[in-house]
């Protein structure tokens, strides 16, 4: 259905439009009055490049046309229909996201924490009536947020972006998966629906405690309505060293040992796929960071129930197409 923004103005275009195609047929009655004056109309029409009567009515109609859409075009005109959309469950989300120092690990480009952190960014942009937390763990579980939200833009992404590199040296060293879970668990809310937690890392065991991973696994169990995805990220083929920088971000060397040696990371699946099965999750791998993405989806519209249908007003802006047509018809005008 067509309409308009400033509608009220329709009338006055359409008027101002009549205006000139009166006055623009007044001067032709003009000009045939004055052409008399030297003799018969028909002969100087025929003998000059005055046009006829019938190309002047289709010059005045074009010019009238014209002007009367360029008006129109400025009134804004929208074309609005209506599409049936599936109107699917709200989910809560919980990412919990391995801090520790093996993420900075460069073998997913530009290391595996900024590659999880820009998935996860471009996922929560994505969504719509879902609430989503945030959960960072290494030696220790921390919850950035009280609860879970629906303000992506200025509450999740903004403290998303705030876990970086210099973040990541902050916080204690080691893997505690277990406290990561539990953490994740009172993020949720009190209230009914499904209830997700994504927790992704590279499952490397440093000073993993086996015995919170027991009581977070017991716990999941317990509650029926919080599912668990696990996704490790980084290649689990090869050691990878970690890049040590300076204050101006520049690389200067590599994370070394108290004795001097070079720290190496490789990530472990096996360790992940048997704390996702004993928990009633699944585990997937992601060894490039390439996959992130499809894996999130995949999770989210596993859990997508449809609760009903719904109709939602769809407005395009079509100045665009009034505008051309004006240019056509003021074209069409001077080619006359």
């Amino acid at each position: 259905m067509l309409s308009f923004i400033h509608e009220k103005y329709t009338p006055l275009v359409f008027s101002l439009s009549c205006l000139i195609l009166v006055f623009y047929f007044i001067l032709y009655w003009r000009k045939g009055a004055w052409l008399k004056t030297f003799g018969q109309k028909t002969y100087i029409q025929k003998f000059s490049k005055i046009p006829s009567t019938y190309r002047n009515l289709i010059k005045g109609t074009s010019i009238s046309a014209a002007c009367c859409i360029l008006g129109l075009t400025l009134l804004q005109p929208k074309w609005q229909t209506t599409e049936e959309q599936y109107e699917k469950e709200g989910l809560e989300i919980v990412f919990v996201l391995d801090v520790s120092m093996s993420m900075l690990a460069e073998d997913v480009k530009p290391n595996r924490l900024e590659c999880a952190k820009m998935e996860i960014a471009n996922l929560v942009r994505g969504l719509e009536d879902d609430r989503v937390g945030l959960v960072v763990f290494a030696a220790r579980a921390f919850s950035l947020l009280p609860y879970p939200t629906k303000d992506y833009e200025m509450v999740f992404l903004r403290i998303l972006n705030m876990v970086n590199e210099h973040y990541v040296r902050f916080v204690p060293y080691g893997t505690n998966i277990g406290n990561a879970l539990i953490a994740a668990m009172e993020t949720f809310s009190n209230e009914a629906g499904k209830k997700i937690i994504i927790l992704l890392t590279d499952g490397e065991e440093q000073l993993l405690r086996r015995s919170q991973v027991v009581e977070a696994i017991r716990l999941l169990l317990e509650k029926n309505d919080i599912s668990t995805y696990i996704i490790g990220i980084g290649d689990p083929n090869n050691s990878t060293s970690i890049p040590k920088r300076d204050r101006l971000g520049n690389k200067s060397g590599y994370e070394r040992t108290e004795d001097g040696e070079i720290i190496y990371t490789k990530p472990d699946p096996k360790l992940l796929r048997e704390i996702a099965e004993m928990a009633g999750g699944s585990y997937q791998h992601d060894a490039t960071g390439a996959e992130l993405q499809n894996i999130f989806k995949q999770v989210i519209e596993t859990n997508k129930d449809i609760i009903g249908v719904k109709k939602k007003n769809i407005i395009y802006d079509i100045s665009q197409y009034f505008l051309g047509c004006a240019l056509i018809l003021l074209a069409f005008y001077f080619v006359l």
